[in-house]
Parts: C-alpha cells; sequence; structure tokens
C-alpha cells in the first residue's frame, strides 16, 4: 500500500486555543525529506491565499505532489471554525475525505514544526504514544534537484521500504509489550541496521545530509486495533515516559527512541487509524 500525507507548504505555530500563524514556508529540505520517505504528498491550498513551494509546477506534473484547493467564503468565515488559519483548517478538510474515502492508500496527516495545528471544527481528542525518532532519518541537503532524490528512492526503494517496515514494527512492539525494556528486543537492532544502510547509501550518493527527527502519534483508541482493552494500562505505564538511545553517527550525533503517553488532538476520521499524526524537523546540523 502507498504510503500517502496530507500536509501544509508552510511551518504552523498555535499561539493560544485558537489562532495559528504561519512562521515561514517548508524549506527546500522539508520537501526533500517528503519526496525521499513518501509516496503520495498532498498539499492543499485554499482562495485566500497560495503558498507555493520549490520546484510547485514540475512536482505537480510527476503526480507525487498534489494540490487540492479549498474555497472559504470570507476570511471571517474561517474564525467561526475555531481557527485563523485557513491552511489548517483546508489540510483538516481534505485529511477527513481522503482517510474516509481512499482506501488505497496510507493516510496520515503531517505538518513540519513544533506542534500539531487541526482545525478545531475537524478534530477529536485521543489517548496516544507519543513515539520520537530523534535524529534518524538522513535527508539529502538542499543542493540536490528533486529528481535526483526521486532516482535515489528508486533505485533504494528496498532499503526505504525495509526501514518503513521496521519503524512500523517498532511501533507494534511498543504497544504490544509496554516493558519499557526496548534494549534487549529484536527489532532495536533491526531498526538501527535499517538506519545504519540508508545512512550509508545516502553518503555515497549525496555530498551532505541532514538528519530528521519523525514523531509519531499512536492511536489507543482505535477500535479495530486489537489494543482497546489494553489501551488504559499502556498509557498508565508510558505516562513518565523513557528515552533509549539507538546508535550514533559520524558526527557524534546521538540517536534517540523516546516514548512517552501524550493526549493529542488530530482530524475525527484517524479514530480507526494505528498513526494519528506525523511531526518532523529537521537537525540543524549538516553531515558530510
Amino acid at each position: 500500500m502507498n504510503r500517502g500525507i496530507i500536509t501544509n507548504p508552510a511551518i504552523m505555530d498555535r499561539n493560544d486555543s485558537q489562532s495559528v500563524s504561519i512562521s515561514g514556508s517548508i524549506s527546500i529540505n522539508d520537501l526533500n525529506y517528503y519526496l525521499l520517505y513518501w509516496d503520495k504528498i498532498v498539499m492543499p491550498t485554499n482562495n485566500i491565499f497560495h503558498v507555493g513551494v520549490h520546484n510547485e509546477e514540475e512536482l505537480l506534473k510527476t503526480k507525487i505532489l498534489e494540490r487540492p484547493r479549498i474555497a472559504f467564503s470570507s476570511w471571517s468565515t474561517n474564525t467561526q471554525n475555531g481557527s485563523y488559519d485557513p491552511f489548517v483548517i483546508a489540510q483538516s478538510i481534505v485529511a477527513n475525505e481522503l482517510i474516509s474515502t481512499d482506501k488505497t492508500t496510507d493516510w496520515t496527516i503531517h505538518q513540519i514544526g513544533d506542534g500539531i495545528a487541526i482545525g478545531d471544527k475537524q478534530k477529536k481528542e485521543f489517548n496516544s504514544l507519543k513515539v520520537e525518532l530523534l535524529k534518524c532519518l538522513p535527508v539529502p541537503n538542499d543542493n540536490i534537484n528533486f529528481q535526483e532524490i526521486l532516482d535515489f528512492k528508486d533505485k533504494r526503494k528496498d532499503e526505504l521500504l525495509e526501514l518503513h517496515s521496521k519503524i512500523d514494527e517498532l511501533y507494534l512492539e511498543i504497544l504490544s509489550s509496554p516493558d519499557k525494556d526496548l534494549k534487549a528486543k529484536k527489532i532495536i537492532n533491526e531498526l538501527k541496521n535499517s538506519i545504519d544502510k540508508i545512512d550509508t547509501v545516502s553518503k555515497e550518493r549525496f555530498k551532505s545530509i541532514i538528519k530528521y527527527n519523525l514523531t509519531t502519534e499512536l492511536n489507543l483508541n482505535g477500535k479495530d486495533l486489537g489494543i482497546a482493552i489494553a489501551s488504559g494500562a499502556i498509557f498508565d505505564n508510558y505516562t513518565s515516559g523513557f528515552s533509549l538511545p539507538i546508535g550514533t553517527v559520524v558526527s557524534g550525533l546521538l540517536s534517540l527512541i523516546k516514548v512517552k503517553a501524550n493526549r493529542t488532538a488530530s482530524v475525527e476520521k484517524a479514530e480507526n487509524k494505528l498513526k494519528l499524526s506525523y511531526l518532523a524537523n529537521a537537525n540543524r546540523k549538516k553531515i558530510i
């Protein structure tokens, strides 16, 4: 199954319970991250104002990027939705639609930044586990043409699929064995090996890379996930959280897994999904 994300062209910051501001467009590195690790990128726009992304027209032609347009009657209509940012509302509307109707792709809402912002009329609160992979995902530096990334992705699809698979297995291991003793688990070594493989081939192909952090909110309320009965115990067990080092890279950066029980918001139609949302940001130290 394809892995698809519904994301935004800008970095959203929630200032209080209602207002959302844009702190800047996503960087070329952020776009490179999306292109490398996801099969489909849906980035809604709207009739209030449009924020473009680097090489947008060329990427639209590849069909990897789609930019559906949500029309609002006025700016004041948006404020009645409980959020002042039309991008957040448009993203939430499109996410609910895709998750509900397109079963050929594993759709998940995704943002770049330090926190997830959801349109207040489209969101739902969940008990979740926040799983952070810190300094784990290598991404080519921004001087790389997007076609080079797509070529690399095609050539190294086996390694990338393996990495995705091991990350998913990690999530399931955490949910099925909430004993915090992950060091002895086979999946930790397998995940480290998968990351090492991507590191190696990335450094062979590109002059410099940047390490990305990936945070995933795992749903503890899903009706069809087989964990509903144990969700309360899992939540309680991980309330204090823990961190686990999984390796270092040449520059000395320490890769970590962090897990903590959490209350989070996602789009309401994600209620039966394992992954409620993704959040990513770059570690600014480049690796040569």
